[in-house]
């Protein structure tokens, strides 16, 4: 019997099997802390414990080779551990487009804006009670929001473009990203960390069944 043909990939092809999300894009219902994160305190921002939860669609990848080179300028303490870094990006649902920047808009953005950061407190307190370096970039600046700054920011925009193979275009001066279901209402930011997949599987896991644990902490 002959040996099986082997099977070839165009670079396309190729490029996209290296770029496959770890953990498909996945929408999920978070509850949310009664208090908040530890993190936040230092923010000096006005934020409200409500609502209590947050649903918003995530994945898992590896870090790309188009963004490691420059990741080191966001996250400088991850400088020599750039291959291990995974980036989680996220996008909540929005009942306006993300196009205007004024009125309700603009209010839905800030609430967003609030969702995420206490979200994503608590899961980098959580990865980091597990002894693992993570962060959030600042959806309004892409700077690190809890780690040392480097001097550029992260480009949600480009890296959903790049991880996910979302399409943006230009309007004016800015670039709006488009999702494949939910067109121009959506609200994209992005987490990361040096964990490893398996744990921060188990922990994204974990924030979506604590529903029960935050419902007692908060008749406390």
């Amino acid at each position: 019997m002959s040996p099986p043909a082997a099977v070839s990939c165009d670079g396309a092809a190729a490029r996209h099997l290296r770029n496959a999300p770890l953990v498909e894009p996945t929408i999920a219902r978070f509850p949310l802390r009664p208090a908040l994160p530890r993190l936040l305190a230092d923010l000096n921002v006005p934020l409200s414990t409500e609502p209590r939860d947050v649903t918003l669609q995530y994945s898992v990848h590896a870090c790309p080779r188009r963004i490691k080179r420059e990741i080191g300028l966001v996250f400088p303490d991850i400088v020599g551990r750039e291959s291990e870094l995974l980036f989680i990006p996220t996008f909540q649902k929005t009942k306006s487009s993300m196009l205007g920047f004024q009125g309700e808009t603009a209010i839905e953005k800030d609430d967003k804006l609030h969702l995420f950061y206490r979200w994503g407190a608590e899961l980098v307190e959580r990865l980091r009670n597990e002894g693992y370096w993570a962060d959030i970039t600042d959806p309004m600046s892409g700077m690190a929001l809890f780690t040392t700054c480097g001097p550029s920011p992260y480009p949600d925009v480009e890296g959903a473009e790049v991880l996910l193979r979302y399409t943006p275009f230009n309007v004016g001066n800015c670039f709006i990203l488009t999702h494949p279901h939910w067109g121009t209402h959506i609200y994209p930011a992005t987490a990361f960390t040096l964990a490893p997949i398996g744990v921060a599987r188990r922990i994204l896991a974990a924030m979506q069944a604590d529903e029960k644990e935050h419902a007692l902490l908060s008749e406390q």
